[in-house]
């Protein structure tokens, strides 16, 4: 189970000197805007996969007058992991106290998801961030579909770059690259569809508690029409790409977008009804990354569970609702931190309450009560 037991955060943001032991079950920080709430949930999600969910730039990550920030969490038997990381963007990041080359490992080791204002995005944002919420399903089921989105990405690159070019040779070098290309693609839109249509079982059940009375259908698209192969497709497109620079269709081009009762979703639901669908996505894509991890005994570490940052869960929902997502997540048995202004905004029934941690966060500092 992925447990952070301890975790210490020092330099991040205007977070210092933090070291706090959690509950393996609900952890509450409460405290004013600005306080510093946000910025706990962002360094474990920085220590997780070498990213803000906030921001692309490094330096505002980094406490003012100082080089960089240290982020370490202790997972018990899932072991321990530590980033040191620098204005100037070198890492130092370490699992059991070996040196990591890149996030892999530690991303398999402590999955999350993120549930906060910029979640709608995953709704209303570009097709790149549903991309993104699918492809990290698929890499914690089938952790060898990485290394297929890499050599993928490095060809689409390599072949615009052809594209752009008058080679006299330019249709032979091409032709290799397209047969290269349409066996990476085609095995990155199985995998994907797949991940999909298990999900969305899942993801209907939930909606059932949480917007009940609706109906939803999950509508896949590939980025070519997938009733091809994709090297058929390449070829056959290639005077459209050469035209353009740029390879038009693909599995870099896929979306999915989400229907309720037969209309999408964005275009019907209520900005409250919206965020939980956002929560209902998060929570059943959680579940279902636990659940196939442990019928392909995929871990190998014993129970398989993601963990959850939930930033302002009372912002948009009413009381009936924050009690629904509540009340699932308890059920869940998964590790959630999550931020309030006050404790009392998050109607934890007093059964929850009593066994969660709980801390006060003021101008940095993070105390538990």
């Amino acid at each position: 189970m992925a447990v952070i037991q301890r975790l210490m955060i020092d330099r991040f943001r205007n977070l210092e000197a933090v070291d706090i032991a959690l509950s393996p079950g609900f952890n509450i920080f409460s405290g004013v805007n600005g306080s510093g709430k946000t910025s706990l949930l962002e360094a474990i999600h920085v220590l997780s996969v070498g990213r803000s969910f906030r921001t692309h730039k490094i330096d505002p990550l980094v406490m003012r007058e100082q080089r960089d920030f240290l982020v370490f969490a202790d997972l018990g038997k899932q072991g321990r992991i530590g980033l040191l990381k620098s204005r100037s963007g070198k890492n130092e990041l370490k699992y059991d106290g070996e040196q990591q080359r890149n996030w892999q490992t530690v991303a398999a080791a402590l999955p999350l998801q993120v549930l906060n204002t910029e979640s709608f995005q995953l709704l209303e944002g570009s097709g790149k961030l549903r991309r993104r919420f699918l492809d990290w399903a698929v890499f914690h089921v089938e952790h060898s579909y990485l290394d297929d989105w890499r050599a993928y990405r490095r060809g689409i690159a390599h072949r615009n770059s052809l594209l752009k070019t008058v080679d006299i040779g330019l249709h032979a070098q091409l032709d290799a690259w397209d047969v290269e290309l349409g066996r990476l693609g085609q095995s990155i839109h199985e995998s994907r569809k797949l991940i999909l249509q298990s999900f969305t079982g899942l993801l209907s059940a939930l909606l059932e508690d949480l917007l009940p009375g609706r109906d939803v259908l999950v509508e896949y698209k590939a980025g070519w029409d997938s009733e091809q192969e994709f090297a058929n497709v390449l070829r056959e497109q290639r005077p459209r790409d050469i035209r353009y620079g740029m390879t038009l269709n693909g599995p870099h081009r896929a979306d999915f977008i989400i229907k309720i009762n037969g209309v999408v979703a964005t275009e019907v639901l209520s900005r409250g009804q919206l965020k939980m669908l956002v929560c209902a996505l998060r929570i059943a894509m959680g579940r279902f990354v636990e659940r196939s991890a442990a019928d392909i005994n995929q871990a190998g570490r014993g129970e398989y569970r993601c963990t959850y940052l939930i930033d302002d869960l009372a912002s948009e929902l009413d009381r009936t609702n924050r009690h629904r997502v509540i009340s699932i997540l308890a059920d869940s048995g998964a590790q959630c931190l999550l931020t309030a202004v006050e404790e009392k905004d998050l109607d934890l029934e007093a059964q929850i309450a009593e066994r969660s941690g709980k801390f006060h966060v003021e101008h940095g500092k993070i105390q538990s009560y």
